[in-house]
């Protein structure tokens, strides 16, 4: 028996459709993935799937639930309220579905917890959101999702922004989760390798049609599914000729140390990056990555040492001085959602860094070097006027480094960009930075990608209990 089933189903966003006469079914203690470009209607058909549709979306077509049916989504953080124990958000989703009394919601919680990974003698129920790292996270939403005991989980897009590692831990307590349980999985994913990996089914959209359709290995077999395999090792071709020189340093790193209470995260960072030169820096989950990137955008002050933008200081630049600094320094976000005002249209997001301008320009020219910004990350101009929860979460990147290249600046920090793009879009946007790169821009890359980053960096350090370790590797512009 199907516990999900979607008939000649069809979503449109104002003039904008996303899915289009969708027949898909999945049977109970089925894992069946749905795969496909940024684009391609994947989010919005698992949004359908749970009733989860935004307000004033046309639809045709029919959807059938069997049972109960729960929902995981891409970014964990945003979906934990920051203000409560992880142990108090799970007994209220406990509550909902049983009539339990607090401290038996409470115990329940815990188990929960504990089921999906967390001990509770090492991440304690009551820990809050900011305490855990993602993928820690992503296990308190699984016990979330569980706590109604659902037939069918959908999953959208679970692991996106993990490392490799965290990533096959998280995949594999779902894949344990669901059979263990009897429950049937929705995989929504751009990312065919995880796919083929788990799924017994898998589906695969392009342009909001369900394009093929099948149980594995035969559908990997299929055209379409192979253009997106080929996506997958795309390398990013540096031109030779523009090997950065040796220059003053758009971005200096002396000496930083820091960390949060007794815990010591950084200890002693150095390092530089010029002009059209790109560096990656990998790690895993919690190793202080994203902690680096706050103290070089000035968003945290360190306990020790500097970091230096063209040679100021952020933190204590005042006036002109910093404005002029901010100008030369953009960031990419890991969570493109968290960095785009939901009531705004994109073309105002994507304007905002003009505001660091010395000449004010008019409403109409800021649309307009918006919607250049936009085009020169594959969004078409009628990108400009739609809402942010309108876009796939790979769009949504998309639309965040548009809002970075709009200023034109000397140095873009980038946090796990390309986490959230299919194979294609990725390889697009990878060819771009590294023209952009090419033409004198200056990129800081963090990713968990190591494979991706070892192709397009001129320089990668692995980043581990607090210091910088230079990985050897060889570039396309080396070869």
């Amino acid at each position: 028996m199907s516990v999900l089933a979607f008939s000649g189903f069809g979503v449109r966003y104002g003039a904008h459709t996303a899915l289009v006469d969708l027949d898909l079914a999945v049977e109970a203690g089925e894992i069946v993935a749905l795969i496909g470009e940024t684009g391609s209607g994947k989010s919005s058909a698992a949004l359908a799937a749970l009733g989860l549709l935004p307000r004033g979306t046309h639809t045709q077509g029919r959807v059938e639930r069997n049972g109960r049916l729960a929902m995981i989504f891409q970014d964990p953080q945003a979906a934990l309220n920051p203000l409560q124990t992880i142990g108090a958000q799970v007994a209220e989703a406990v509550r909902i579905h049983q009539p339990l009394s607090g401290a038996a919601a409470l115990n329940a919680a815990a188990r929960l917890l504990a089921e999906t990974g967390l001990d509770p003698a090492r991440v304690p129920p009551s820990r809050y959101p900011h305490e855990l790292s993602g993928g820690q996270r992503q296990r308190v939403c699984i016990a979330m999702a569980l706590a109604c005991q659902p037939d069918l989980l959908v999953a959208d897009e679970p692991t996106s922004a993990l490392d490799a590692a965290t990533q096959a831990q998280v995949m594999a307590l779902l894949v344990d989760l669901v059979r263990g349980r009897g429950m049937a999985l929705l995989l929504i994913t751009h990312d065919l390798l995880l796919a083929r990996g788990v799924a017994d089914r898998i589906a695969l959209l392009q342009g909001g049609r369900l394009k093929e359709s099948g149980p594995l290995p035969q559908v990997l077999e299929q055209p379409a599914t192979r253009a997106l395999l080929a996506h997958v090792s795309h390398v990013a071709i540096r031109n030779p000729a523009t090997t950065p020189a040796a220059a003053t340093p758009v971005l200096e790193v002396r000496g930083l140390r820091h960390g949060y209470g007794s815990h010591k995260v950084l200890d002693g960072i150095d390092l530089t990056v010029t002009a059209g030169e790109i560096v990656g820096l990998v790690g895993g989950s919690g190793e202080g990555k994203s902690t680096l990137l706050r103290l070089v955008l000035g968003l945290e002050q360190p306990q020790q040492g500097v970091a230096l933008v063209q040679g100021i200081d952020l933190l204590h630049a005042r006036g002109t001085a910093l404005r002029a600094a901010r100008r030369q320094v953009q960031a990419v976000f890991q969570d493109p959602g968290g960095s785009l005002d939901p009531r705004w249209p994109v073309w105002r997001s994507v304007a905002e860094p003009l505001h660091l301008l010395d000449e004010r320009l008019s409403a109409a020219e800021l649309r307009d070097r918006a919607i250049a910004a936009l085009a020169r990350v594959n969004l078409p101009a009628d990108t400009a006027d739609r809402l942010p929860n309108q876009f796939s979460g790979g769009q949504r990147q998309r639309i965040a480094l548009a809002r970075a290249l709009v200023i034109e600046p000397a140095l873009v920090v980038l946090d796990e960009a390309t986490s959230a793009l299919d194979a294609a879009v990725r390889a697009g946007i990878l060819d771009l930075l590294a023209a952009l790169a090419d033409d004198g821009l200056a990129l800081l890359f963090v990713t968990h990608d190591q494979a991706m980053i070892a192709g397009l960096a001129d320089r990668v350090f692995s980043l581990k209990q607090g210091r910088l370790h230079l990985q050897p590797h060889d570039t396309p512009r080396a070869q």
